[in-house]
């Protein structure tokens, strides 16, 4: 009965046959073997054990030059978070999938995007402590305008391919800050303080928290989160992007 009802559904709504991130041919829709291969390739690049951020075409010195594979800003600093992870960096078609998500409302895309976050999730052994996830929030106002927080569908769809718990509601965004592309660190950090507010403390309280977002670059934005969470009782914070910058 259910193959059936399938192929009725398939005959009134013909399933896309092209791939979500090139709009190349692929069955069913999937992501193209060829952009799998781009994404796999982003995965075998060296990239900083901590913030997870990549170093710039050709650059890898800074990763082998001590200090656990640590990039030259997260020697000199700390971070309230225990370490970041992202599928690929902010570019190609990668970046053209998180655009077209957050600014063209291509909601279905975040499904793909989840998928390849799924896969650095596995691979990270350190995420297997992780207990809840938790999405950067929008502000009341960005929320309206958009109509979606794109974090908090990666969210939702990573954790029901993960079977974990996702709370939409514990992090929220008190006001609307200005943009943060263009601003330095400082000013960034200047920008978020103070933004973030943890509204369920006794469901974060000893939890092993991984903070989900889109873009990675500074890190100004998973810090401020991640410092909020620690300050209502989170026992470790991580974070999972689908991009992260080339910054070295």
């Amino acid at each position: 009965m259910f193959c059936l009802w399938d192929d009725l559904l398939n005959l009134i709504f013909p399933p896309r046959t092209t791939c979500p991130f090139c709009s190349g041919t692929s069955p069913a829709g999937e992501v193209c073997s060829r952009c799998l291969e781009v994404v796999e390739a982003y995965r075998r690049e060296s990239f900083c054990s901590r913030c997870g951020r990549l170093p710039g075409k050709g650059d890898n010195v800074f990763l082998n030059a001590g200090a656990a594979g640590l990039c030259v800003e997260c020697r000199k600093r700390d971070w309230p978070f225990v370490l970041a992870r992202a599928a690929g960096p902010y570019e190609g078609i990668l970046k053209d999938a998180v655009h077209r998500l957050k600014y063209a409302g291509k909601r279905s895309l975040a499904v793909p995007l989840a998928g390849i976050m799924e896969q650095v999730f596995r691979e990270e052994p350190q995420f297997a402590a992780v207990d809840l996830l938790v999405p950067v929030p929008l502000s009341r106002e960005k929320l309206l305008r958009r109509g979606f927080n794109q974090a908090a569908m990666l969210a939702g769809k990573l954790g029901a391919r993960q079977q974990t718990e996702v709370d939409e509601n514990a992090l929220v965004k008190d006001f609307e800050t200005s943009p943060q592309a263009g601003l330095s660190r400082s000013a960034r950090e200047r920008n978020l303080k103070g933004a973030f507010k943890v509204r369920h403390g006794k469901k974060i309280s000893g939890r092993n928290v991984l903070l989900i977002d889109d873009v990675f670059t500074t890190g100004s934005t998973m810090s401020a989160a991640a410092a909020t969470l620690v300050a209502a009782g989170a026992k470790q914070v991580f974070g999972l992007t689908v991009v992260t910058g080339r910054l070295f």
